[in-house]
């Protein structure tokens, strides 16, 4: 279990080297204007162009994935935080390697870093698994948990993100 309390620290780390491409790439990317060729109901950013607002999101979410890292560290219960990396490499993968590149035909920012975070989150995923030894139904739960928690927390994020930038003006 110590060599797990060490490794949950990576789902936050590569959490933020991810998302820092995003912040940076944000205002370049949408002053572009790309074109969505594939409509998706999903647009980067919430549709904002406000990359403080973005990142005051990012904050959040690094906020809410580190309590979970310190739950399961100081608890033992890693459930919350097995859950929601599931739902980052999800994320990742849905999002920045499939749809969003496929929608726009070009960069979008976060894809370079998903392609090269997604594999150590699923390294830190199967480790956490053979530690932690859940079984087919526990898991089943906290990936729900960890994907519905996830989709909530964003959905509410963008759709406020341009309030969130109002904070810091």
């Amino acid at each position: 279990m110590n060599e797990l309390k060490w490794f949950v620290w990576l789902f936050p780390l590569l959490f933020i080297v991810h998302d820092m491409e995003e912040i940076i790439m944000a205002k370049y990317w949408c002053a572009k204007g790309f074109k969505q060729y594939i409509h998706l109901p999903i647009i980067p950013f919430g549709g904002t162009r406000n990359t403080a607002g973005f990142a005051i999101g990012v904050y959040e979410e690094l906020i809410l994935w580190i309590i979970a890292t310190m739950i399961g560290n100081i608890s033992g219960f890693y459930g919350l935080w097995y859950g929601l990396l599931v739902g980052n490499i999800v994320h990742l993968i849905l999002f920045h390697i499939i749809l969003l590149p496929l929608s726009y035909r070009h960069y979008v920012p976060g894809e370079i870093t998903a392609w090269l975070t997604v594999i150590p989150c699923c390294y830190i995923l199967k480790l956490a698994q053979t530690i932690l030894g859940y079984s087919a139904g526990e898991v089943a739960i906290w990936v729900t948990i960890g994907i519905v928690f996830g989709f909530i927390n964003m959905k509410i994020l963008h759709k406020n993100i341009n309030q969130l930038a109002r904070l810091v003006k």
